[in-house]
């Protein structure tokens, strides 16, 4: 295996000029410590308190002696403060950052609205918020700087670790948001090489080791970027860490470092990988406590697992050490001719084996394996172990996980016990080594799985269109019917022909119907659906047994200007139009029938095309007047030669 060292990489002069100024202070009389750590890596940190320079939080810490400013700078606040306890004060200040410094506060002197592109929680973006009199506005991201209103004077500052492609990003992003922008790039030269010379090299290599501290910005912008580059990359802070099996089969290998990793740290690096090579080149003929190598399973007791690891003698695994969440027996966790991963614990016992454990090489991998997950946005199946306070307990790759509730699913989840013991898809969305802390995601998971549902839903309907779909949830505007992974609204005026009060008159959760599409709005994400569009029409059966010329008793439902409308079968309704409303004119419907009035209506038209009828209160009296009197007419005509219908006729006769 060929090992590269990135061209730039470790100490930058910034950090390399605090550490020798802090040296500088060794033998001074009376106390001297830094406020904080000097930088960002613990081992240049011990190293410092071995030779007596000590870290402290706070100035009220220090009673008299020298305070040294770390590399990441401090407040203006903070130099007041020790003049008063008078403190001596060795400045380890990076240029860089002073420069930083100084032109927040120029640029909130002359009256702008400081934005510092940086990281929020980072104490050197902390600085120099201070030279602002806290004023500024601290910018992560593109979506934050969009997020914005208009700001009438905008000076911008950097981070001297920002990385020049989110940089340009955010500042596109605010200039169409003041008309006097000012930009005041301060970001350091040096990590525009580290990170252009750790991409350079990513792209080469198939593994790339990054060195720094795991609480140090620039380390891990580091390996996000070789990550990006298309290496497998592993982030270490100590030779220490290194695995062999993060190395089998790789031809080439690269190393960078973090701005804060000394050159003996980088180094310690580069002997490990190299010793590294020769085992896997000798077929691991040498062990050494704490590797990791692979091994197949040839024994397995109740108590305890033996395992091949291609030693001068086999390996044992207690049953403690076999699995999280500890089996019952060892043949719960493996059975022989498994292989697995193992950490060596003892290489050389009294007994000849060679004691090893999986729960801690399971344990180291599934970091590895966490925080590649976590970078690619990919999911991982995890195995819920219990219900607990706030959310899931889960084992995933043999280490501990937490679901937070928030994260179960879409929607709220009251009983959580149900998932005890399902073995669930979830995505990384914090990984924390040093504190052991895996913060997973299922809702992330459903959330684009809904997404790529809805994009097919919209891709494949059309109006019109007949579906079917189960009934998922009710609201009391309607039914939410899922109709292939992605909900559809159907109104409670499109559930049936009637009039509905409730949609559970007409359907229950869990019903499967079949719904017809109305719309598929892609840019507002909501399909509208139809119960009753595939259903016939109640109107049209109850219609045909009506026939035109027909009288009916009738209720008045609805008065309007222009006539007033007769329920005169459930649910159909006809108009009596005001010309038909009297036998004489009126001016006012309300002035010949009220509403909830019983009243005789003939019908004058059925019009199916438009689902309308036309009634006659009018004719429907005078033909019942007609029918009382017309036996009465038949008799007097057989005994006079003029009839009452002579005489009275006029009286059937409407007014024009």
């Amino acid at each position: 295996m060929k090992i590269f060292l990135a061209e730039h990489r470790g100490f930058c002069y910034g950090v390399g000029r605090a550490i020798g100024l802090a040296r500088q202070c060794v033998g001074r009389k009376g106390r001297f410590a830094t406020l904080g750590p000097i930088i960002h890596n613990p081992q240049m940190v011990e190293k410092l308190a071995a030779q007596g320079i000590g870290t402290i939080r706070d100035l009220s810490e220090l009673d008299n002696g020298t305070v040294i400013i770390r590399s990441h700078g401090v407040g203006p606040e903070v130099y007041r403060q020790a003049a008063e306890q008078g403190l001596e004060v060795v400045d380890a200040t990076c240029p860089d950052v002073k420069k930083a410094q100084q032109a927040a506060h120029e640029l909130r002197q002359e009256g702008y609205q400081v934005v510092i592109l940086g990281e929020k929680n980072h104490p050197e973006v902390a600085s120099i918020l201070a030279w602002t009199d806290n004023t500024a506005i601290t910018v992560e991201t593109v979506a934050e700087a969009e997020a914005l209103g208009d700001i009438p004077r905008l000076g911008v500052v950097t981070q001297t670790t920002f990385p020049g492609p989110l940089y340009e990003a955010i500042t596109a992003a605010l200039k169409p948001k003041t008309a006097d922008l000012k930009i005041r790039r301060t970001t350091c030269p040096a990590t525009d090489l580290r990170q252009r010379a750790a991409a350079e090299l990513a792209a080469k290599v198939e593994v790339m080791v990054v060195v720094g501290g795991k609480n140090s910005a620039n380390t891990a912008r580091l390996a996000e970027i070789c990550r990006q580059a298309g290496s497998r990359v592993f982030h270490i802070e100590t030779a220490a860490e290194l695995t062999v099996n993060w190395f089998e089969g790789v031809q080439a290998a690269g190393i960078t470092a973090g701005a804060s990793t000394p050159d003996w740290v980088i180094e310690e690096v580069y002997h490990k990988m190299q010793e590294i090579d020769q085992n896997l080149d000798q077929g691991l003929a040498k062990l050494e406590n704490g590797m990791i190598v692979k091994g197949k399973v040839v024994g397995v007791r109740e108590d305890e697992v033996f395992v091949d690891i291609g030693y001068k003698a086999e390996g044992v695994i207690p049953l403690a050490e076999l699995a999280f969440p500890a089996p019952a027996k060892a043949g719960d966790a493996v059975k022989e001719g498994d292989i697995i991963d193992v950490l060596v614990i003892e290489a050389d016992t009294s007994e000849g084996a060679v004691k090893l454990s999986k729960t801690k090489a399971d344990s180291i991998v599934a970091w590895d394996k966490l925080e590649q997950a976590l970078a690619d946005k990919q999911p991982v199946e995890a195995k819920v172990t219990e219900a607990v306070k706030g959310g899931l307990a889960l084992a995933v790759f043999g280490v501990r996980g937490f679901v937070p509730a928030s994260q179960v699913d879409t929607k709220f989840v009251e009983d959580l016990t149900a998932y005890a013991g399902q073995t669930l898809s979830v995505v990384p969305i914090e990984v924390d080594r040093t504190k052991q802390r895996a913060v997973l995601s299922r809702r992330v998971i459903l959330e684009e799985e809904r997404r790529q549902h809805e994009e097919e839903a919209f891709a494949r309907l059309a109006p019109g269109q007949v579906v079917r779909g189960t009934v998922r949830r009710l609201a009391t505007f309607g039914a939410f019917v899922d109709i292939g992974g992605v909900d559809g609204l159907v109104h409670i005026s499109d559930l049936a022909w009637h009039r509905v009060k409730t949609p559970s008159e007409v359907v229950s959760v869990g019903d499967e119907v079949e719904v017809a599409v109305l719309k598929a709005d892609r840019q507002t994400r909501k399909i509208s659906l139809s119960l009753k569009a595939v259903q016939r029409d109640p109107w049209f059966d109850k219609v045909e047994n009506l026939a035109e010329g027909a009288i009916l008793q009738g209720t008045v439902t609805k008065i309007s200007s222009f006539g007033a409308f007769v329920e005169i079968a459930k649910g159909i309704e006809g108009l009596v139009h005001i010309s038909e409303v009297d036998d004489r004119r009126v001016a006012h419907v309300e002035d010949a029938v009220a509403v909830g009035q019983q009243v005789p209506v003939k019908i004058l038209g059925i019009d199916k095309q438009n689902k309308r009828i036309s009634l006659s209160i009018a004719q429907a009296k005078q033909e019942k007047d007609r029918a009382e009197y017309q036996p009465y007419l038949e008799t007097e005509s057989k005994g006079l030669g003029v009839t009452i219908g002579d005489k009275l006729g006029h009286l059937f006769k409407r007014e024009d």
